[in-house]
């Protein structure tokens, strides 16, 4: 696996200057704005969760592990570890994906489960000036 490169100058569209955590679920983050920007998509666009995952499979940064994968992908929706990487149609579903990333007792992939239609946008402060 070829190791992340947080600070890239070959990224146009985006920035990593405030990915403040450097873990699997901002890995996942990254690679998933890599794909977006190599697949010429305009980051503006609204993406479904499913989307998302499309982007960014198990096994993306090296995430091989099927609890660990879902763990981490639900923790980038998340707010936990002050994350705001996306902004939901439905703020709702990013505090319930919090609560379960904060439980002992979570199940790792209730948002494949229950909301791979939800539709998010990547929050505007990890974009660069794209007019």
């Amino acid at each position: 696996m070829e190791a992340l490169d947080w600070d890239s100058d070959q990224y146009k569209l985006f920035s990593t200057t405030n990915i403040e955590n450097r873990v699997n679920a901002d890995k996942l983050f990254l690679s998933f704005l890599i794909e977006v920007e190599k697949s010429q998509l305009d980051l503006r666009k609204v993406f479904t969760i499913k989307e998302i995952m499309m982007f960014i499979p198990r096994g993306t940064a090296g995430i091989n592990k099927y609890a660990t994968y879902g763990f981490s992908f639900m923790s980038m929706l998340s707010t936990q570890k002050n994350r705001d990487y996306f902004i939901f149609d439905n703020p709702g579903v990013r505090d319930e994906f919090t609560a379960s990333c904060q439980s002992r007792l979570r199940d790792n992939y209730y948002w494949k489960k229950h909301y791979l239609g939800q539709r998010v946008r990547i929050n505007s402060k990890y974009l660069t000036n794209l007019e």
